[in-house]
């Protein structure tokens, strides 16, 4: 079964350095979704600039970007 699903976020609603928590699992050969923690997030260590800044100091050799502790 194939599903599309298109959304926009406001900036607040992003919540930089998180994660879904997973919600399948297979159990017994079948998935099971565990709807209570459809909206739960986990911090992840995420860099505190953008992408291409990010490259562009690992070219340069400094430590811009780093990743929070």
């Amino acid at each position: 079964m194939t599903c599309q699903a298109r959304s926009s976020y406001m900036d607040t609603e992003v919540l930089w350095g998180h994660r879904f928590t997973p919600v399948l699992t297979l159990e017994k050969d079948f998935y099971e979704v565990d709807y209570n923690s459809f909206h739960s997030t986990y911090e992840t260590h995420t860099p505190v600039c953008c992408a291409k800044e990010l490259a562009q100091s690992r070219r340069e050799g400094q430590l811009l970007g780093h990743l929070p502790s």
